[in-house]
């Protein structure tokens, strides 16, 4: 597997498996690249496009590959054997870039789209792999860059994959795709496909850095075939028990399979028994762990008008006193804290305390406790656990204080709906349940018996749309409206709300 080395000015170095530089003559463009980019290369063996038959002569439509990958549906197979084969007929191309890894529970796209804005106020490009989208499947593929304001000041440019771009890599894929379920049996999954177009893409872009989100769990993700050599570890609690288990610790246990031989571990403060089981995951593979409140520290955190000002001491020693944070909550000041402690680990010094501002004021989250409208205010908010639920009530009640609150709510059924709403309830002043356009939304119905069960009172509304208007009318001006319980629910009324992005 190629060495990645930083170099001079920020620069990477790429060397074989036996330490030698990689002639540039082995670089091949790739095919798909845009060819107005003077940065489009795959940054992998020529050879390994022989391996495959050839993509089909006509071009897919942005619109056709993405059915083509939705068709896919969202089966989870835990291994990484088809994603292992996928990356050795490309040659590696997540291996080009160094590479950061997020798992836990919550709070792992906006700390990696943070991690995105600071390297890239650095005059580095970062490329940031989030999932689910919210709207678009483009959403998931963000390049982060450094751009100069009309002003002359440095400024970070967050941009998602284009429509071409995207259809093209799609198109790009495919033989290998199927060359990979001919040879194994087995169907490549849609995680799977999105999360080698992330490799790719990346590679094309010569990306400084790559950041990724893990999809479920850690171990067998698909993301965890990246070399990483920083893992961050944001707070874990329990969700997709199903899958990872009831507790903590057994969801920490696949989570801390990120954690890569002799790399860099960031995380946060975790539960006693996981941090435990962190500290010897670490120690087991050689690796350096920070933790936050020991190694660095969130030293002050404020309410500011549209966000946050914060002041962070990271593990290498920098110092950022009173950066404005434009995202509310106060878990989004320790998710702050841990993107700049990744990224001083990552970059092996202290940061610039400019470049950090700049950074961080560019910062947007997405369906992470958004307002979207006002007269009556509209939050959105994709809080689709327990956890993330109770985060949700405590920004509330900070930012808005006692306000009145119509929440509109659309839950998935296989989530912990008890759980969820014992949380969000007592938060409320008015409850409307309502469904999502998800096949796994669960039945306003099966809601407001679980919310009679915990002593609130409901109503039922469909379809989302109205019940949005239902609230907004019972809201009046001086009042809020709080749309959550998935990020599904989020995305669909940031649709109705601010309109659609394609």
């Amino acid at each position: 597997m190629p060495d990645i080395r930083w170099g001079a000015a920020g620069e990477l170095s790429r060397a074989d498996s036996w330490g030698s530089p990689v002639p540039s003559a082995r670089l091949a463009p790739c095919p798909f690249a845009p060819k107005a980019s003077s940065r489009a290369w795959c940054g992998r063996s020529a050879v390994s496009t022989l391996e495959v038959p050839g993509v089909p002569a006509a071009p897919l439509s942005y619109r056709e590959a993405w059915a083509l990958i939705e068709a896919r549906g969202q089966s989870i197979l835990p291994d990484l054997a088809r994603v292992e084969a996928l990356v050795e007929l490309l040659d590696h191309p997540q291996a080009t870039y160094p590479t950061l890894q997020i798992a836990g529970t919550n709070g792992k796209s906006s700390t990696a789209r943070i991690i995105g804005a600071v390297l890239a106020a650095h005059g580095l490009t970062a490329g940031v792999y989030t999932s689910p989208h919210l709207q678009s499947i483009r959403e998931r593929y963000l390049l982060a860059g450094p751009v100069t304001e009309p002003s002359g000041a440095a400024g970070v440019l967050l941009d998602a994959i284009p429509p071409d771009e995207f259809a093209a890599l799609v198109q790009y894929l495919l033989p290998f795709v199927e060359l990979v379920e001919e040879r194994t049996g087995q169907r490549v999954t849609y995680f799977e496909l999105t999360t080698v177009l992330a490799f790719e893409w990346m590679a094309t872009h010569s990306v400084n850095a790559g950041i990724y989100e893990a999809g479920m769990g850690g171990a067998w993700d698909a993301t965890n075939v990246v070399p990483s050599s920083v893992a961050v570890l944001t707070h874990v609690a329990v969700d997709h028990a199903a899958m990872l288990g009831p507790t903590p610790l057994d969801n920490a246990r696949e989570k801390v399979g990120i954690i890569k031989p002799g790399a860099s571990v960031v995380s946060t403060v975790q539960d006693p028994d996981v941090g435990q089981l962190v500290s010897a995951t670490a120690a087991d593979a050689g690796a350096n762990l920070v933790v936050m409140g020991r190694d660095f520290h969130l030293r002050a955190d404020e309410l500011a008008l549209r966000g946050r000002l914060i002041t962070v001491e990271g593990p290498a020693g920098g110092i950022y006193e009173e950066v404005f944070l434009p995202l509310l909550g106060h878990h989004q000041a320790v998710n702050a804290t841990l993107a700049l402690a990744a990224c001083e680990e990552l970059i092996g010094r202290p940061l610039d305390a400019g470049a950090v501002e700049a950074g961080l004021a560019s910062v947007t989250s997405p369906g992470r406790m958004e307002v979207v409208a006002r007269e009556p205010v509209v939050v959105l908010d994709g809080a689709h656990n327990p956890e993330a639920a109770a985060a949700l009530g405590r920004a509330l009640q900070e930012t808005f204080g006692r306000r009145e609150r119509t929440f509109v709510i659309s839950i998935f059924e296989d989530k912990d709906i008890e759980g969820m709403l014992a949380a969000l309830l007592p938060s409320a002043t008015r409850t409307i349940f309502t469904r999502n356009s998800n096949p796994r939304a669960a039945a306003p119905e099966a809601l407001a018996e679980v919310a009679t069960r915990l002593g609130f009172k409901s109503e039922l509304v469909e379809p989302l749309a109205e019940a949005i208007e239902t609230g907004r009318r019972a809201a009046g001006e001086h009042g809020i409206v709080v749309v959550t319980g998935s990020l599904a629910t989020a995305g669909e009324a940031r649709t109705l709300l601010v309109g659609p992005v394609e």
